[in-house]
């Protein structure tokens, strides 16, 4: 939900309240004059403008003006705010509440270790390569799980089937799928393995998946 005011009787006194208390800690703020008077001035012109709406006598050229002055003070707080407010190491979270500004958790979310594995099939259809379509088992939809960065693939061309995925001597990273392996035409009709397991942006990585192989087109 927005947190500035969509009527502007709520949005002139809820702005009021923010630009009053931030002119007293200025200093404290870390906030130069010089930006604080620009954004002061186009408060004002809509409140003028706002002001000049209420009377029984406005106009259309009224209402305009009180729009366009509106839009123009509030795209300019909007900046102020995410610059001077919402993270500033100056302003407490105290200080936040008192301007009815949004309060930000400051601790990062953990990244989980990776739990699930992919799953893949390969795509032989074009001549000289090997497309490897990957998602997560858990999801059974092509895509990572949240958290994971990528997957770590492990292949090789050979003939005998290797004991386990370490037997694989190659390794490629793929952070969207399908991975594209191509081939020279003197590889055509060899046996490639793969194997595939998830990782994170830690670099932890999570259980392997099936090995696979499939012959290069």
């Amino acid at each position: 939900m927005d947190y500035i005011p969509r009527r502007d009787s709520v949005f002139v006194g809820w702005a009021k309240i923010l630009l009053g208390y931030v002119q007293t800690r200025l200093v404290a703020f870390n906030i130069p004059d010089t930006i604080f008077q620009v954004l002061f001035a186009l408060f004002t012109a809509f409140e003028n403008a706002y002001n000049r709406t209420l009377d029984a006598n406005k106009g259309p050229v009224d209402i305009a003006e009180k729009n366009r002055t509106r839009a123009a003070f509030e795209k300019a707080l909007r900046s102020f705010i995410k610059a001077f407010l919402l993270y500033s190491p100056f302003v407490s979270d105290k200080d936040r509440d008192e301007m009815r500004i949004p309060i930000h958790d400051s601790t990062a979310t953990p990244i989980p270790t990776p739990t699930t594995y992919p799953e893949y099939t390969i795509d032989t259809a074009t001549p000289g390569q090997l497309s490897v379509h990957f998602w997560d088992e858990a999801s059974k939809r092509r895509g990572k799980p949240k958290g994971v960065h990528g997957a770590e693939i492990h292949w090789e061309m050979r003939e005998n089937e290797p004991a386990n995925e370490e037997d694989l001597n190659n390794s490629d990273f793929a952070t969207r799928t399908p991975r594209l392996f191509s081939f020279t035409k003197d590889k055509q009709g060899k046996r490639v393995y793969f194997c595939l397991r998830w990782e994170n942006g830690k670099g932890e990585k999570g259980p392997w998946g099936a090995l696979v192989h499939a012959v290069v087109p």
